[in-house]
């Protein structure tokens, strides 16, 4: 079935035209949606009676104990040949923020130990591999559940894959967080169990600023990689800022079941929001696309090799300002009870919404004036029919 167009709010109440899966509330207009400014790191008193460290011996000494503890570290720089390993879930915190720079990965976690690691205001800073787990500046893995990162920077160089990688994000906290130069992954969230049962604690992920994050060539991933932030688990997303992603600004999919992604800001890439499988019953509301993006949102297809399975179930779109230069967003084959809403549109030359072969999905209440000239508020043909290729 086609996406069907209702005329305006008022349309929202009947039954053919309900906006949104069950439970989402109704949010803010689009008209108060500004640029997205992530908060950056705050001050903040180190605990008494930390253990205090200045060197790189005693970082890692200090990590070999059993007992937690709250380690503070002295300004200056923390190096090695192998990443520094935190199994048992002490509290990191630079004695001055941004000041402490580990020239090794950091992991969170193992194959035993305990979850609850605290990171704060470290500089996390590498371009050789071999000094990480799994090729992460900071990996959060094995039992490293309800890991807190606040106030905290990753520097990649363009060699390492992922700033933060979160195998484990049942409870993660990252906030005020900023990464930068990575090839696969800026921040990680996702468990890579598509057939498991829901986490019981979701994620959070707030005022996070991602930046560079490519292969060489870019797009050489094919869709695999290439995200500033990859969302895989149930989870809570907002006041982000993401820029120069060499495949989409945002992917959402694995398990991602419930997920609320709230003031996303995304600008040069060749896809804003990537909607894999499998994401369901979540909400994307606020998004920034801009000019510097190709596709704003798309909804990938029912492809066989996932069993004829729709990416996108019973997910909503609203409250955004879509800018993206092709289409706004674009749902593939099969896409099922997908919501575009309330959103306003400007500069697509093919469409400001496509719908292909979609089942049940839904516009309401969207702005089109400022789309081009040529181009259609909602087509129902394939994207590989624009003039500059398909998706």
């Amino acid at each position: 079935m086609a996406l069907t167009i209702c005329a305006g709010l008022v349309a929202v109440t009947n039954t053919a035209c309900a906006s949104g899966p069950a439970g989402h509330l109704p949010g803010r207009s689009v008209a108060a949606i500004a640029g997205v400014e992530p908060a950056r790191a705050t001050g903040y008193r180190v605990p008494r009676g930390a253990l205090r460290v200045s060197t790189s011996s005693e970082l890692r000494g200090a990590l070999r104990r059993h007992d937690r503890q709250d380690i503070v570290l002295a300004s200056g720089v923390y190096g090695g040949r192998r990443p520094f390993l935190d199994p048992h879930a002490h509290r990191l915190y630079a004695a001055h923020p941004g000041r402490a720079i580990l020239r090794a990965g950091l992991s969170l976690g193992g194959n035993t130990g305990r979850g609850g690691a605290v990171v704060r205001g470290l500089v996390v800073d590498v371009a050789d591999r071999s000094r990480t787990v799994d090729g992460a500046a900071i990996a959060v893995w094995g039992v490293g559940r309800d890991t807190q990162i606040l106030d905290t920077r990753v520097e990649g160089h363009g060699t390492l894959p992922a700033g933060i990688s979160a195998r484990r994000p049942e409870g993660l906290v990252i906030r005020r967080v900023r990464a930068s130069g990575f090839t696969d992954y800026g921040v990680l969230a996702d468990a890579n169990e598509p057939t498991s049962s829901t986490p019981a604690d979701r994620f959070t992920i707030t005022d996070l600023d991602v930046r560079h994050v490519a292969r060489v060539p870019r797009g050489s991933s094919n869709g695999r990689a290439e995200a500033c932030l990859w969302i895989g688990n149930p989870g809570d997303v907002a006041r982000v800022r993401v820029r120069d992603c060499g495949w989409s600004g945002v992917w959402t999919g694995t398990a991602t079941d419930g997920a609320h992604l709230s003031d996303v800001d995304v600008d040069d890439a060749p896809t804003g929001v990537y909607i894999e499988h499998f994401t369901t019953n979540s909400l994307f509301e606020g998004l920034r696309i801009g000019a510097g993006v190709r596709v704003g949102v798309l909804a990938e297809w029912d492809d066989p090799a996932w069993g004829g399975r729709p990416a996108s179930v019973d997910n909503t779109i609203r409250a955004s300002r879509i800018h993206s230069r092709l289409v706004g967003v674009y749902l593939d084959d099969g896409t099922t009870r997908t919501v575009v809403a309330d959103s306003s549109f400007a500069g697509q030359s093919w469409a400001a919404i496509g719908d292909f072969r979609g089942q049940d999905n839904r516009e309401t209440g969207n702005d089109f004036a400022a789309i081009d000239a040529g181009a259609r508020q909602v087509r129902h043909d394939h994207l590989g029919t624009a003039r500059d290729g398909g998706p």
